[in-house]
């Protein structure tokens, strides 16, 4: 009989752990780490979706025979930074680009200047400042990558940057107050931009920062 019991309760913890690991274990897609290491594999795939994401990405068109002419460089790197791919390497500049926008509409400088290079974090801060001078909030409702597309990756004297294109479809809305009155105008785009990202292979800072954003259209 003692037996029975003491297994019955097991089977009850056992039972209580498996549901609290179920409701604390998740992740809704919004958590904004500051560092986010291009040199650590994970497990989780480019297309897999959690519920409540900003955006999840679609698909990631590849040009082999433009990767193809980088072998070298990316040989390279896969020597120098431990656990580097260029598969990791993407999935990282997609998650990027979001934090970096919604960084951008939450006044969130910490993650900002983790991600950006100091001009670019300049430029930024002064975006966000002109928008607090006129009292405006600026925030996203979608935030989607549909393709990212390596267009140059160099080396010099260990200073890594990969340029990376990026075509995207976001929809925002900018709140004003005026006068005691707001108005909110809505905005949807596609946008095509040329991020480059930099990162110097003898510095123990794991994040590659932005360093140049170029617009297409």
């Amino acid at each position: 009989m003692f037996d029975i019991i003491n297994l019955i309760l097991l089977i009850i913890v056992i039972f209580i752990l498996i549901m609290l690991r179920s409701v604390l274990g998740r992740r809704t897609g919004l958590e904004k780490p500051v560092v986010i290491d291009f040199d650590e594999h994970k497990s989780k795939a480019a297309g897999k979706t959690h519920e409540g994401d900003v955006s999840s990405p679609q698909e990631i068109n590849e040009d082999e025979k433009n990767i193809s002419s980088f072998l070298g460089e990316l040989k390279y790197l896969e020597k120098s930074l431990n656990g580097f791919s260029l598969e990791y390497f993407k999935e990282g500049a997609i998650k990027a680009y979001e934090m970096i926008l919604i960084g951008h509409s939450e006044e969130d400088h910490k993650t900002l200047n983790s991600l950006l290079g100091k001009e670019l974090y300049e430029d930024f801060k002064a975006s966000i400042d002109a928008r607090n001078e006129a009292a405006q909030k600026l925030e996203y409702s979608i935030i989607k990558v549909s393709e990212l597309q390596i267009d140059d990756i160099k080396i010099e004297k260990n200073i890594a940057s990969i340029t990376c294109s990026i075509n995207a479809e976001t929809s925002s809305t900018i709140s004003e107050l005026k006068d005691d009155e707001k108005s909110t105008k809505r905005n949807s785009a596609k946008t095509k931009e040329v991020w480059t990202f930099s990162k110097n292979l003898k510095s123990k800072d794991p994040n590659w920062k932005v360093i140049a954003i170029r617009r297409l259209n």
